[in-house]
């Protein structure tokens, strides 16, 4: 998924295994119960950051999947539970059943349920969901879903001007998608937000549509840029998924250690920007894991420097491989604060299939002797990082690493939001960027090809932040991308290790978990593993 800041967490698709450092004991979240009150406003905060965008079409960071999961209705989606009691399974929502399968695997039929109504009271039929895909392919939207819908018949012709969006049609109830190749991670790729149901006169607008009507639980009533978003129950909705709160209140940029004080003290329910990194230990002393207030649950993710492969500096594999070398991971890592994850230099997390062990670079410690042995010429970097304390400090110790392996290193802060944007964009400046990934779904295609394949390179929008293009590996990932069971695992696992060892667009650092607090007057905290935060849905005010 979705890229994250390093102070915080995004979205993941399953809890496969512990992350190191977890309290293995701590009793899981539950389901919602019955006794769960109704109404009041929850008061969320965002802290040291705003949302990059609230469109389906172009969010694409944690804050953002967490928020839109409340106002989205999908065709299949994942239940408002823990992984323990389903929430990673996929089950039908706006369709009444999975789609049926041609025998070839290639085509998708859908039934849209009837009776489905928008915020505003208009119908939900199979062309809201047709919509959402025309959006993601439109050339002018800017959608970064298009390495998803890639395999949709037309969508790459249509996104690059060059031909018709073929795949998709619809009639009345029934969506037809019809996709170049079989492709088993299909269903759970349409089943992502980029793919939610919108008006069909939903605009193409590539700088995004804040307020729209929306199939899901909540509808936004209000966004302002830099301040605040404003959720309330859609009064059209009549599907199963819980309403708790009349309204959330989501305050954006806010300071993160004051944040903590307001949800500590009940000014404040919960901070979807994270927790200062120093105060998880104390918190986990206070309060205990997973037992009512602070909690931990292991992500698949890995938390790294994105190498601009483009810029002078870093053009050159060897550098790249020394920056790898350079850096103290396990200083690094702590910058993250107690439960912060697990070190690594691979670009797969463990619990995803295809994962291959591999001692490639240090990560017990920098050995800038041996960067230099690899690359002497240095270099001038521009260092982008986020503006949370944690991301500061994370800085700090990789400017310090790399300047020692001959370096020079400008920092460059900026918000999550707007370094998103600056690192999104085709020709930026920047040579190294401290960022994130939470798996969409449980498929390394998530990483591997979303990530790396140069192919999928546009304007803006980009999360292929190394701009990598090297047509040898993008041929490899495409060929991956056909195979099926072990064999598909296996060219993964394998492509991993290669990339890492002979490109090394990527400086991989850790794995991460997800660590939440809420406040005093709040219940019924559910981690939804897709997501990779509390269901704000869900979250109650107690009576």
């Amino acid at each position: 998924m979705l890229a994250l800041s390093l102070a915080a967490v995004g979205a993941s698709l399953i809890v496969a295994a512990a992350v190191a450092g977890t309290a293995g004991t701590a009793a899981p979240a539950k389901a919602q119960s019955s006794q769960v009150t109704r109404g009041g406003t929850l008061r969320v905060n965002v802290s040291d950051t705003d949302y990059e965008y609230l469109d389906p079409a172009l969010a694409y960071d944690s804050i953002g999947w967490a928020t839109l999961y409340t106002v989205n209705m999908q065709l299949l989606n994942y239940p408002d539970k823990p992984a323990k009691a389903g929430g990673n399974q996929l089950v039908p929502e706006a369709a009444t059943g999975f789609p049926v399968v041609s025998k070839d695997g290639k085509t998708y039929t859908f039934t849209v349920r009837p009776g489905l109504k928008f915020s505003d009271g208009s119908p939900i039929t199979a062309a809201a969901f047709a919509r959402a895909i025309v959006r993601v392919c439109h050339p002018d939207q800017g959608s970064p879903a298009v390495a998803f819908a890639s395999n949709i018949a037309g969508c790459t012709a249509f996104n690059e001007k060059k031909g018709n969006l073929t795949g998709v049609r619809a009639n009345g109830q029934k969506l037809t998608v019809k996709l170049i190749q079989a492709d088993p991670t299909f269903v759970a790729q349409v089943s992502m937000p980029f793919f939610a149901a919108v008006k069909p006169t939903m605009p193409i607008n590539p700088k995004g549509v804040d307020v729209y009507p929306s199939g899901g639980p909540y509808r936004i009533v209000s966004r302002e840029p830099g301040r605040s978003v404003v959720l309330e129950r859609n009064k059209f909705y009549k599907g199963n998924r819980p309403a708790n709160p009349d309204r959330i209140v989501i305050t954006t940029n806010t300071d993160q250690n004051q944040s903590l004080l307001q949800v500590k003290a009940g000014q404040a329910d919960y901070d979807l920007g994270g927790i200062p990194a120093v105060q998880n230990g104390p918190l986990s002393e206070e309060f205990g894991v997973n037992k009512g207030r602070y909690f931990v649950n292991p992500l698949v993710g890995t938390g790294y420097l994105a190498l601009n492969t483009s810029r002078p500096t870093l053009s050159n594999a060897k550098a790249r491989q020394a920056v790898n070398y350079a850096i103290d991971r396990p200083a690094l890592l702590r910058t993250r604060g107690k439960f912060g994850g697990q070190r690594t230099d691979q670009i797969l997390p463990p619990s995803l299939p295809g994962y291959v062990p591999a001692d490639l670079y240090p990560i017990k410690g920098a050995n800038p002797t041996k960067a230099k042995q690899i690359w002497s010429k240095g270099g001038e970097i521009n260092f982008l990082h986020t503006t949370s304390a944690a991301s500061v400090n994370y800085a700090q110790i990789a400017k310090f690493n790399l300047e020692q392996a001959g370096f020079k290193v400008n920092l460059k802060p900026q918000p999550f939001g707007v370094a998103i944007k600056t690192m999104g964009t085709k020709g930026n400046d920047i040579d190294i960027f401290a960022i994130g990934w939470i798996a969409d779904y449980f498929d390394p295609f998530d990483f591997i090809n979303v990530l790396l394949d140069g192919t999928n390179i546009q304007d803006t929008n980009n999360n292929n932040y190394a701009y990598f293009n090297n047509p040898k590996y993008n041929a490899a990932m495409k060929a991956a991308a056909k195979l099926t069971g072990e064999a598909r695992y296996k060219a993964y696992g394998k492509l991993d290790v290669d990339i890492m060892k002979n490109a090394a667009p990527w400086a991989p650092v850790f794995n991460f978990t997800s660590r939440d607090f809420i406040g005093p007057r709040v219940e019924n905290f559910i981690f939804q593993p897709v997501y990779g935060h509390a269901i704000l849905n869900a979250l109650a005010i107690k009576k």
